[in-house]
């Protein structure tokens, strides 16, 4: 073969080459590729984009009062009208006040078919971005990455950016990993020590778990010694259900996980519906230990890769950390903490009008902030760390 036409194909291999690329890059930015549903129960700032789909737990019971109470006509018109329900198709959205979020991992199981998809809360999301603004508040069990649910009203998207909730930096992850998890709660690291056993004896319904047990004993005989080992171990457990994981490793826990526990459904449905409001959520609760011992199993016994990051919760009932400095700014709008970045920026904590800035220290104690979402406010100092708008 001469050195031209050597030449040429070489050239048309890697022009070929190119073509597929684009082609399986289109495919992958461009089509459903990733969907994470993010399940709601009441009204909340939405988070709605080309990868998150909310949808409401339970909608075919939303007249049936839960524990977030009962909701008035304006709470269901507005959960109907902003994201689709559990209730279509192959569902138990009836059986919601008992399994919780676990109706909404069914539909998604059973009615959706993206290649990869997860699943959030509407105020809990995995904190991919190890250098995100928001302030990481520690615990001796667990820590978890922390912003204000009115901040998240008005900055949902910065929000999710920040976290590196996007399908660009969530699908490389895929190279080296099959499941992307929230750290485990660890309370054998609190000052009185519980493993998971211990503490849901502790919080909840001990029968319940041993049950469940039993039925891993007689369906998975195989994984029944290493489920009371993880249960009874110092390694906790994965809490929320929040996961990103490819459609088959979603279809072979879901298929798992059901076939415990609707056999437990109807062994203990009628002592669990007797119970009060939150311990009717026996089989949420039960699915997140169930959750821990699949993926573990999985992970040492079939090369399951897990990769796992703090999660992000977004409330109103935390307040930042006592060592993150801060300044306090009062304007007509709003009075919040904004969180010093240490590299001349500052971001707020739980303020829908202002994200993050540009900020510098002036002359007569002033201070001047270059807001990202526009505009320039001078603010001058009041007391300690608080700063008031300049009129």
């Amino acid at each position: 073969m001469t050195n031209s036409k050597c030449t040429f194909y070489l050239t048309v291999v890697f022009a070929v080459f190119i073509l597929l690329s684009a082609i399986y890059a289109l495919f992958i930015y461009k089509t459903d590729y990733l969907n994470i549903y993010v399940v709601y129960y009441k009204p909340a700032p939405l988070i709605k984009t080309d990868i998150f789909t909310p949808i409401q737990g339970g909608r075919k019971i939303v007249n049936t009062p839960s524990r977030q109470g009962t909701f008035t006509k304006e709470d269901i018109a507005w959960l109907k009208d902003n994201m689709i329900g559990d209730d279509t198709g192959d569902n138990i959205s009836e059986l919601n006040r008992n399994f919780s979020e676990i109706t909404a991992l069914y539909w998604i199981w059973k009615n959706t078919s993206s290649p990869f998809v997860g699943m959030f809360h509407y105020r809990r999301f995995l904190s991919i971005n190890n250098n995100a603004h928001y302030p990481m508040v520690e615990f001796p069990s667990m820590r978890m990455r922390h912003l204000g649910l009115n901040h998240l009203k008005g900055f949902a998207h910065e929000f999710l950016h920040d976290l590196e909730l996007e399908k660009k930096y969530i699908l490389p992850w895929f190279a080296t990993h099959d499941i992307l998890l929230s750290e485990p709660i660890n309370l054998s690291k609190d000052s009185v020590p519980l493993t998971p056993y211990q503490q849901y004896e502790k919080e909840h319904v001990i029968a319940d778990l041993d049950k469940a047990l039993e039925i891993i004993k007689k369906q998975y005989p195989e994984m029944y010694m290493f489920a009371k080992e993880t249960l009874n171990g110092t390694e906790g457990f994965y809490p929320t259900n929040m996961f990103i994981t490819r459609r088959e490793i979603l279809n072979g826990y879901a298929k798992w996980l059901f076939s415990i526990l609707f056999p437990l459904y109807d062994e203990i449905k009628d002592e669990v519906n007797a119970r009060d409001t939150e311990q009717k959520l026996a089989f949420a609760y039960l699915s997140e230990r169930l959750f821990t011992v699949y993926f573990r199993y999985q992970a040492k016994y079939n090369g399951l890769r897990i990769k796992e990051f703090p999660f992000a919760l977004a409330s109103n009932f935390f307040t930042p950390p006592s060592d993150a400095p801060f300044i306090t700014l009062k304007t007509p709008q709003f009075e919040d903490i904004f969180i010093d970045q240490k590299d001349g920026r500052i971001c707020s904590f739980n303020n829908e009008y202002r994200n993050c800035g540009k900020f510098n220290f002036l002359p007569l104690n002033r201070l001047r902030v270059r807001w990202d979402n526009g505009g320039t406010e001078y603010f001058k100092h009041s007391q300690g760390n608080e700063f008031i708008l300049e009129k």
